[in-house]
């Protein structure tokens, strides 16, 4: 099963329906509100989802384009918001996007960029150095090692920055490859390109029972070169 196919069907269950936006959409709007207080900017939001929280940010007044690989999240998001013009919301891969060489003011990446490999993970962060102008923001939310992986996993490959990639054994993703990045991992990958403008820090969640442990998340803001 492709990667669309297999989105398509977690939001044929209900993925997302009704759960509330993550709390760091709330840091989106107010650097957004200091550095473009007019909201003149364009934003491309890679995994918008059925818009858990790409709908919030529209609705503060943000020109977004959401980009999403599941055609099924995307019709759930228009049938919420049947007001957003069809052409912005496009049914792609990040990696193979083209905008005809547009620059965007800023870009979100919530959750998504823990996809895939080692190498994957490569691609996403080159491609965002590559479509934000210069001054553009770098909104990023990506798994941690710190996180208590309870589903059975083997773990396919690490970095020398501490960085890992699991495959998961069972549950709702079986088979896929999925990331989690250290602190330092975070820092090498972007200090080319980018400076934090909001640090990161790791926001950890407990998970509901019947689950045990912790997920943590690494959550930063930085400006392209």
């Amino acid at each position: 099963m492709s990667i669309a196919s297999s989105w398509d069907a977690e939001y044929r269950t209900g993925r997302y329906v009704g759960d509330p936006p993550l709390p760091f959409v709330a840091k989106i709007t107010e650097t957004l509100d200091h550095y473009d207080p007019d909201h003149q900017w364009t934003g491309l939001y890679v995994g918008c989802g059925n818009g858990r929280n790409f709908l919030p940010l529209v609705d503060h007044g943000l020109q977004l384009i959401g980009l999403d690989v599941s055609a099924e999240a995307l019709r759930q998001l228009s049938e919420q918001r049947p007001g957003i013009e069809p052409d912005r919301l496009i049914c792609d891969d990040f990696t193979t996007f083209e905008d005809n060489g547009r620059k965007f003011d800023y870009l979100v990446a919530l959750q998504v960029f823990q996809h895939g490999n080692a190498a994957q993970v490569s691609s996403y962060f080159s491609r965002v150095a590559q479509v934000l102008r210069p001054g553009g923001l770098f909104f990023l939310r990506v798994n941690s090692v710190s996180t208590e992986i309870v589903r059975q996993h083997s773990v396919v490959e690490r970095d020398g920055a501490g960085g890992l990639t699991v495959r998961y054994d069972d549950g709702p993703k079986e088979a896929l490859l999925i990331h989690f990045f250290s602190r330092l991992e975070i820092a090498e990958r972007l200090e080319a390109d980018f400076h934090p403008i909001v640090h990161v820090t790791e926001d950890v969640t407990h998970r509901a029972p019947p689950l045990s442990g912790t997920w943590s998340q690494w959550e930063g803001v930085w400006q392209r070169r």
